[in-house]
């Protein structure tokens, strides 16, 4: 029926250069299958697919899909031990990324020298010390500059 057919474990391409598993966990993956996509706001994939597209190089998010690792570097349950207890991971709003070939800081300068594309897409904040990776996030901050929040 209809609720198969929804729950079926097919990747769903979310944008051009990304697939739904890349932001959410495997167990929200498992629970809701291409209706994972309900729980990320639609900003923070436009923040990865700017950047994709921004670098021309391979950007990672999570992989557990593909056999890596990373499994909460977009969604994070409640419940997880990972990260601050109101993270914005926690509600969708958040990535934490590797940009292949591309040191951290590299990323947010560039980030920062194309800030008006940035924003036009809806991001709002970065983490501005995280040694190997990249936050970004969209939560609500009433500022048209971007905010810059220390990592710890």
């Amino acid at each position: 029926g209809e609720e198969s057919t929804v729950r079926r474990l097919i990747p769903m391409i979310i944008s051009p250069h990304f697939d739904i598993r890349e932001f959410v966990t495997p167990e929200a993956w498992q629970s809701l299958g291409e209706r994972s996509a309900w729980l990320i706001d639609r900003r923070i994939i436009e923040v990865a697919e700017l950047l994709r597209e921004m670098t021309d190089r391979p950007v990672t998010i999570n992989n557990w899909h593909t056999g890596g690792h990373y499994k909460e570097s977009g969604l994070r349950n409640m419940n997880t031990r990972t990260g601050a207890i109101w993270s914005q991971h926690k509600f969708g709003r958040a990535i934490d990324m590797k940009v292949q070939g591309m040191k951290p800081e590299d990323v947010r300068n560039l980030i920062r020298q194309n800030w008006e594309a940035f924003r036009f897409v809806g991001l709002t904040t970065i983490e501005k010390d995280t040694p190997t990776w990249v936050h970004c996030d969209c939560r609500y901050t009433g500022l048209r500059t971007l905010f810059e929040i220390h990592y710890k």
